[in-house]
């Protein structure tokens, strides 16, 4: 057993690494041709986000080619700002795409997708100290050719109160974690996660084989996980709960608000079950049915007894997973009937298949890649340090969720037993590499400006609701990437392949 544990330790340590280090491979630079061909010329023309006007400072810059990339000089005539981004346009690249943008002897790494064409935004926030007017910043490209005319810059001043209450609003056990524990920890904030976790894969069939009875068990470890975790960002369990709405039902329960909707593997319709890992009183622990007008009474309560300044939930126009998007539409609902008016930070867990953030652990990130129109008033790109960085890594690493289940452990060498397709992890969509990084990027509107978002992914979702439906007997099959199913991050350390 030993052996195993230190095949885990020697993982979680590699990941620490990567987080402190940081460090891009040593690759000489690749000239990239032009994008060539109707769809690619496409590709390079789209730029989905709409900032609005007055929410941004915006500068041409214009740019000169490098040996190795591209450089400009920071204009001398900007306003203060706190999030910096620069909208470049990329010719083409090839396998994990990166660069390095300097300012002196300060540099950060970003990574963009593979095959990267058209409009793309390099994050230089975490350079705000050295960017002073007349700084040379240089951008080093790997694998990527940027054009070498002109870019857009972006400045914004967001002057948040991060001294307010904070509320986090997380669909799933560790969705709050992955998206925004180095914004939540060590403040007055809330955690509150909407579903028990309580679907997904069948992590623990070798100890519980029933079905129904399995998704109980993985549903309040899940539970206990998403009230107990925060604590790690010293946010007490008396300001976090979990409202025990099932996982994989919210879309269900949209479209009939009225109704109670059974979980997925059982007929068992009372959230109550999941519940009783509450410690807080932002939720009753009586019993209460599955169904979408009680998520909305729920989530008015909870808005009334926090009284948040700042709200954090997902962007549903950027995060594809029904849950997601459905939790988002659901506490807009719950807004009137509260009276508040909070600022708003919506992040995405779930873009490009899950591949997104790009690159290591311990780099920058910045806006996904997007298509159509996503309207956005301003972004904030919240600094992480690397000590909270490797506090975020553990949390996440607490989480039942996001480690093997302890028969996987003990069979992990073992020749025989079968295991599951992507046992024992997916480095592309793990979250140990996604989520600790140097910073946590968020999409910022007024209540108005999160309505008016809400109603943008509404519009989408009604002209496309056909589409997404989902036939009842694929409902089992939570391993697989789908908009239509439960999702589960499936990763572990365990006997990792060189």
């Amino acid at each position: 057993m030993h052996r195993y544990i230190a095949k885990w330790a020697i993982a979680i340590l590699a990941v620490t690494a990567r987080i402190s280090g940081a460090q891009a491979p040593t690759a000489p630079p690749v000239d990239v041709p032009p994008a060539a061909g109707a769809a690619n010329a496409a590709r390079y023309a789209n730029d989905p986000y709409e900032f609005a006007a007055a929410d941004n400072v915006i500068q041409t810059i214009r740019l000169s080619r490098a040996a190795d990339g591209v450089r400009f000089t920071w204009p001398r005539t900007v306003s203060q700002w706190d999030t910096a981004l620069l909208e470049v346009r990329s010719w083409g690249a090839e396998q994990d795409p990166w660069v390095e943008v300097s300012v002196g002897e300060f540099r950060i790494q970003q990574y963009l997708d593979t095959n990267a064409v058209g409009a793309r935004w390099l994050n230089l926030s975490g350079l705000r100290e050295q960017l002073a007017g007349g700084a040379e910043v240089i951008i080093r490209t790997h694998a990527v050719t940027f054009e070498a005319e002109t870019a857009t810059l972006h400045l914004f001043d967001n002057h948040l109160d991060l001294q307010q209450r904070i509320l986090v609003i997380a669909p799933h056990p560790d969705d709050a974690e992955v998206a925004a524990f180095g914004l939540y920890a060590d403040r007055q904030a809330s955690v509150v996660t909407v579903t028990a976790g309580n679907a997904g894969d069948m992590n623990y069939r070798a100890s519980v084989s029933d079905p129904a009875e399995h998704y109980a068990l993985k549903g309040y470890l899940r539970a206990v996980d998403s009230v107990t975790v925060p604590w790690q960002g010293n946010i007490p369990p008396e300001r976090t709960a979990n409202l025990g709405y099932f996982d994989g039902r919210m879309d269900e329960m949209y479209r009939v608000p009225g109704q109670a909707v059974p979980e997925v593997y059982s007929a068992n319709t009372d959230v109550a079950r999941y519940r009783r890992a509450n410690l807080s009183k932002l939720v009753s622990s009586a019993a209460r049915s599955n169904s979408w007008q009680h998520l909305v009474e729920d989530l008015v309560e909870v808005l009334r007894k926090v009284n948040p300044g700042i709200v954090v939930m997902p962007d549903p126009r950027l995060d594809a997973h029904p849950d997601h998007e459905f939790t988002s539409v659901a506490l807009v609902q719950a807004l009137e009937q509260w009276q508040g008016n909070p600022i708003f930070l919506l992040y995405t867990n779930h873009a490009d298949s899950d591949h997104y953030p790009y690159g290591p652990a311990g780099t920058v990130v910045s806006l996904p890649p997007g298509e159509g129109h996503i309207s956005v008033q301003k972004i904030y790109s919240h600094p992480t340090v690397h000590a909270l960085q490797i506090r975020k890594l553990f949390a996440l690493e607490s989480m039942h969720d996001l480690r093997l289940s302890p028969d996987e452990q003990i069979t992990c060498n073992s020749a025989t037993i079968a295991h599951r397709p992507d046992y024992p992890r997916i480095s592309d969509v793990d979250y140990f590499r996604r989520a600790p990084r140097a910073n946590e990027l968020f999409l910022v509107f007024d209540k108005t400006g999160v309505r008016a978002a809400i109603q943008e992914f509404l519009g989408h979702y009604k002209a496309t609701q056909g589409a997404r439906s989902c036939p009842a007997d694929t409902r089992h099959l939570g391993s697989l990437r789908s908009p239509c199913l439960p999702f589960s991050p499936m990763v572990g350390t365990c006997c990792l392949k060189s």
